[in-house]
């Protein structure tokens, strides 16, 4: 292969790059022909084909980060992020990362999904943000987008629950972004989200909010979920679940929120104490219960509500823990 001038300067084509990225076209305005180009993307060359007219300059296993920068570079400048490879760009880290990256384009563009890269066309593009050194949709539209592809109830609880849980978004701008979202595969983000509305804050909340409701004495119970409690002006906790007429805390006992630091540990052990010195009766939920042995979680917390009713309701005052819709 004769080698022209480009070859005598490699660090001009890479500084054209980006994250080793780069359109054959801007190879071809540094001197490239496109047929070296091409033979170079072959099996035991030096650079990968990336999508059609997409390069790395490199082999072997890219980054996620590359798929993502080829995906952005092969759908052009109005592209952007959105799914959980944009969730990821916003510092969310739940959910596993599907084998495509998503991105959002607007309707008159014609690109088309490749292997690899799932184009949307929408009439709602939304504005484009930098994250991270790439232009990603908002981050509730990045959550609603990758819950749309989800099957799994306790998947998008996940992703749903995270930035809530780390308050970063009101659950009312959840719930406004799947009302604007397509109603393709909203059926169970809207279902999710009714938890999330109601207080739950994680996948076992999720979980618990749904078993309490599916039994009918329980159902007619009032319950709150995620509030905090105080007495004579002290701070007691947050309860994750709270019946306020019986004065009875259910804490959701999962590893993930009460026990997996030391501190966890101390915190969850504190606010048992303080439940108690208030004179608050609580009753803990192992979230592995409500589906190993649902029956007999279901007698125990009736239980449960049964001797709070035999005991005198403390002056205990709730608020929720974040602003909810009326």
């Amino acid at each position: 292969m004769r080698r022209g001038d480009w070859a005598h300067d490699p660090e001009a084509i890479r500084a054209a790059a980006v994250d080793t990225i780069i359109r054959v076209a801007v190879l071809v305005g540094l001197g490239v022909p496109a047929c070296t180009i091409y033979r170079r993307c072959r099996d035991g060359g030096p650079w990968t084909l990336m999508a059609p007219a997409t390069v790395r300059l490199g082999t072997g296993t890219a980054t996620r980060r590359q798929l993502a920068r080829a995906a952005l570079l092969y759908a052009g400048e109005q592209a952007a992020l959105t799914g959980l490879d944009g969730a990821r760009a916003h510092r969310l880290r739940r959910g596993d990362l599907p084998e495509s990256v998503h991105l959002l384009i607007p309707a008159e563009i014609k690109v088309q999904s490749v292997p690899g890269i799932r184009v949307e066309r929408t009439h709602r593009m939304p504005p484009v943000r930098e994250r991270d050194g790439l232009p990603v949709a908002p981050m509730e539209r990045c959550l609603v987008d990758a819950a749309r592809c989800m099957s799994s109830r306790s998947d998008v609880a996940a992703i749903l629950t995270e930035p809530v849980q780390r308050r970063m978004l009101l659950p009312t701008t959840l719930q406004v972004e799947v009302e604007a979202a397509s109603s393709r595969g909203s059926a169970l983000p809207r279902a999710v989200l009714g938890a999330i509305t109601a207080g739950a804050r994680s996948v076992a909340e999720v979980d618990f909010h749904d078993w309490w409701f599916t039994h009918p004495e329980l159902a007619r119970v009032t319950i709150l979920f995620n509030v905090r409690l105080t007495s004579d002006a002290i701070f007691l906790g947050i309860a994750d679940g709270f019946l306020p007429e019986l004065g009875l805390v259910l804490p959701i006992d999962s590893v993930e929120q009460h026990f997996m630091t030391p501190g966890q540990v101390e915190e969850t052990e504190r606010q048992h104490r303080a439940y108690r010195a208030a004179g608050l009766h609580v009753y803990g939920i192992r979230p592995s219960r409500m589906r190993s042995d649902s029956s007999g979680l279901r007698r125990d917390v009736l239980d449960a509500i049964a001797v709070a009713e035999r005991l005198p309701t403390p002056n205990v005052l709730w608020t929720p823990d974040l602003p909810r819709a009326v």
